[in-house]
């Protein structure tokens, strides 16, 4: 049997900022779902992978793509 590992990352917030994070969350091991209610929006992002230091890896590598979205957006 394979192992896997599984991360998730839930946010909420602007839809604008949703879609950009969207974009950034399209990569190998991701999956990524947004919901919007008006203005407003969900986003859900399940990152995974067989390793768990691998795992860790990608995880780092997200958060530090959507930390920098985060901060040239404002």
């Amino acid at each position: 049997m394979v192992e896997s590992y599984q991360a998730t990352i839930e946010w909420s917030g602007s839809a604008s900022l949703a879609t950009t994070f969207l974009a950034a969350a399209s990569r190998p091991g991701c999956s990524a779902k947004m919901t919007e209610d008006g203005n407003k929006a969900k986003l859900v992002i399940i990152v995974e992978d067989s390793s768990i230091q691998s795992l860790r890896d990608r995880v780092d590598d997200l958060l530090v793509a959507l930390s920098d979205i985060e901060e040239n957006t404002d």
